[in-house]
């Protein structure tokens, strides 16, 4: 079996303490099988103050993760918080690695990292769990494409690093407590079968005439029918003054015709001469709307997902990721992990708020792809040998 453990603090300024909060939570002398690995998410306050490096380091597992705000779990709810998600078994092995900066060749250094930890297995592994900087160059998308195509198609499962911001300038990830602003952390799961659900929000459309992407470098939105990118939503009143005005309430829904259907996507910056860098990849031709977020929608999406995992009776361990931006119609941050509290009672579970959300999903034609998302929430299930 793959057992889930959970522990947390709250303790940012003494990290020998907050070491100590974890490794007695965890009982790691007692409850560890075999093989582990550990994923831990914490807000920025926890790598600056280097909480997360001595909580990493206490550890006698290898540790990946990145920055969050918002975590829970059972037992807690916090926004700034450092919480330790560990994957224990007696069956499955676990193999985890950082890529080099991906500043140069970034499509290179992820095969490379794939390659690194693979290379030595004779079988392929059964999953692929990806904690992901983010930088503006490589979108979410690009990088689905690139295990994809490198692993064989292994299923994909992780997050966007995220800060305390819906700009998200400055997330980064963990590895073995060293931080970095620039990197892609993995661990491969050898020897376990997951299951995967993903919900996202119900759309309004409030742009109800056609748009088209006109003209487009990539994950960079140039023109929009003919128009500016950036003239084009000043129009809408969702840019003012080269700045982005509450845009994560009012997502971009993108259909590339690709196959994969519409998704949502998010404006993340207005670049010189008013290039949006968005976060996923699109193409010419792409169309465009823009869609409403409301609270009700957020919350009902949640519990659907919720009820998808309390149908899964052969396994009670669980990893969710909820997009960041599906929190801002909300009265109040902890209305959507508090759901989770309240509903996941009697199951192991991890729940993260996330920059972007990585999951396999099925395309128009029914196969089941990797797949980057946004505004979404996403979970998998993970135990040893098949599901029945």
């Amino acid at each position: 079996m793959v057992r889930f453990l959970t522990a947390f603090t709250f303790e940012i300024d003494d990290p020998q303490l907050a070491a100590q909060e974890i490794l007695e939570q965890l009982d790691t002398k007692h409850s560890l099988l075999k093989n582990s690995a550990g994923l831990l998410f914490c807000s920025l306050d926890f790598v600056s103050s280097g909480t997360a490096g001595e909580v990493s380091k206490a550890l006698p597992f290898d540790v990946i993760g990145c920055t969050t705000h918002g975590i829970a779990a059972p037992g807690m709810i916090g926004e700034n918080t450092l919480a330790l998600l560990v994957l224990t078994s007696d069956n499955a092995v676990f193999k985890t690695g950082v890529s080099d900066s991906l500043d140069v060749d970034g499509e290179g250094r992820i095969r490379d990292l794939y390659r690194r930890l693979s290379g030595s297995s004779e079988s392929p592994p059964s999953l692929m769990l990806v904690c992901h900087s983010n930088p503006e160059y490589l979108s979410g998308d690009i990088v689905a494409d690139i295990f994809s195509g490198v692993s064989g198609g292994i299923p994909l499962f992780g997050t966007n690093a995220l800060d305390e911001t819906f700009e998200n300038r400055t997330p980064l990830i963990i590895y073995n407590g060293t931080s970095y602003p620039d990197r892609l952390a993995l661990l491969l799961v050898y020897g376990v079968e997951s299951r995967f659900n993903i919900k996202s929000l119900p759309t309004l459309n409030l742009y109800t005439k056609p748009a088209f992407v006109t003209e487009v470098q990539g994950n960079r939105l140039i023109s929009i029918n003919d128009m500016p990118a950036v003239e084009f939503m000043e129009k809408l009143g969702i840019i003012s003054g080269n700045k982005v005005n509450a845009i994560y309430g009012f997502p971009l829904l993108i259909d590339n015709h690709d196959g994969t259907g519409p998704k949502s996507c998010a404006i993340h910056s207005i670049e010189a001469g008013g290039v949006l860098r968005c976060g996923s990849f699109i193409v010419k031709g792409a169309a465009l709307q823009l869609v409403n977020q409301m609270r009700e929608e957020v919350l009902r999406n949640s519990e659907e997902l919720i009820n998808l995992i309390k149908k899964e009776e052969d396994t009670t361990s669980h990893l969710i990721f909820s997009c960041f931006g599906r929190s801002v119609p909300l009265v109040d941050l902890k209305e959507e992990m508090e759901l989770f509290q309240k509903h996941m009672e009697g199951r192991s579970f991890m729940f993260v708020y996330s920059g972007g959300e990585f999951c396999p999903a099925r395309d128009e034609q029914g196969e089941i792809r990797n797949s980057f998302h946004q505004f979404c929430i996403i979970s998998v299930s993970i135990r040893d040998g098949g599901y029945g």
